[in-house]
C-alpha cells in the first residue's frame, strides 16, 4: 500500500523490503540470494512460505464477530462486509459467516430457503427481523410505531393476518410440500 501511495516501481520496492527485513526473515532472505532478483518473486515467496497475512487476520477478525442480542441484522451486515471487501471473500462464504451468527431465531427462519446472493439472504433476514418484532418476538423494540392502547380485537386479527401471509410468501417455493391451507394452519399462532 505504502509503494502505491508513494508511487515506487517494483525495483524500488525490493530494494525497500530487502532493507526491512530483521530476525529470521532477514536469514531466509540471505539464503535465498543470488536467485531472487525482484518483488514480484519475493512477494510470492514470502506469501508461499507465511500465507497472506492480512486474509488469515482478516478471517479471524470475522471468526469473533456475531450479531448482538440487541443489534440490527443491517449494523450487523455492515460490521461483516467491511472485513468482506477487505478480505475479497467469495459470496458463498459471506453468506455461510453472516448466517452462522446470525441471532438464532432469525437464522432458524433463514436456513430453510436458499439464498441466491448475500444481498438476498440480508434482505430476508432484515425483513423477518421486522415480522419477529411486530411479533414481540425479539429482544429489542419493535420496528412499528407504538400502537394506541385499546386495539380492536378486529385490528389485532388483521395484523396476524398479514403477519401470517409474510411468513407464507417468504417460504412460499422455497419449503417441499408447503402450500396455502397447510401453511396457515402452521401459522396460525403467530
Amino acid at each position: 500500500m505504502a509503494a502505491e501511495v508513494r508511487d515506487l516501481n517494483a525495483d524500488k520496492l525490493f530494494k525497500i523490503v530487502k532493507l526491512n527485513l530483521k530476525g529470521r526473515a532477514k536469514e531466509w532472505f540471505r539464503r535465498l540470494q543470488p536467485a531472487l532478483v525482484d518483488w514480484v518473486e519475493l512477494r510470492n515467496l514470502i506469501v508461499q512460505k507465511y500465507g497472506d497475512v492480512d486474509v488469515h487476520d482478516i478471517r479471524m477478525k470475522l471468526d469473533a464477530i456475531k450479531q448482538e442480542p440487541k443489534e440490527r441484522v443491517q449494523k450487523y451486515f455492515e460490521r461483516l462486509d467491511k472485513l468482506f471487501q477487505r478480505g475479497r471473500i467469495q459470496d458463498v462464504e459471506q453468506r455461510r459467516r453472516f448466517l452462522a451468527r446470525l441471532r438464532l431465531e432469525i437464522r432458524k427462519l433463514c436456513v430453510a430457503r436458499t439464498f441466491t446472493d448475500i444481498e438476498e439472504l440480508v434482505g430476508a433476514a432484515t425483513e423477518l427481523e421486522r415480522v419477529l418484532g411486530e411479533l414481540g418476538e425479539t429482544p429489542f423494540e419493535p420496528l412499528k410505531q407504538e400502537q394506541e392502547e385499546g386495539v380492536s380485537e378486529t385490528m389485532m386479527e388483521k395484523q396476524v393476518t398479514t403477519l401470517n401471509n409474510t411468513l407464507i410468501n417468504f417460504f412460499k417455493g422455497n419449503v417441499p410440500n408447503l402450500d396455502a391451507s397447510s401453511s396457515s394452519t402452521m401459522f396460525r399462532g403467530c
